[in-house]
């Protein structure tokens, strides 16, 4: 009789190894960090310095993200929706802070 106890499921065929990790995933990594690091330095800016001058960097990196959007291809990017709805809301947030940093006075 067997024991009740023991592992009766036969091993499975050996494991299939892992595909090789590709470039997009680590284009994404670089890419959000790059576009972490400009938003932590228009923080800085922002407090440190002047806030009129950390928004208007701010609008300036928002514009410039959706330049890249546009230039890059589709597969090169950190892109979760499509090309034109991610350039149309980055340039709409570089407007509305371009607006916000000229308009606000800050005296």
């Amino acid at each position: 009789m067997a024991d009740p106890h023991e592992d009766t499921v036969e091993p499975s065929a050996p494991a299939e190894e892992l595909p090789a990790r590709d470039n997009t995933t680590q284009s994404s990594l670089v890419t959000a960090l790059v576009a972490l690091g400009a938003v932590a330095v228009c923080v800085l800016v922002g407090s440190l310095v002047d806030a009129q001058t950390g928004t208007l960097m701010l609008a300036g990196v928002a514009y410039g993200g959706a330049a890249v959007r546009m230039a890059l291809p589709a597969g090169r990017s950190f892109s979760v929706r499509r090309r034109a709805i991610d350039v149309t809301l980055m340039v709409g947030f570089g407007v509305a802070l371009t607006v916000l940093g000229l308009a606000v006075p800050l005296d």
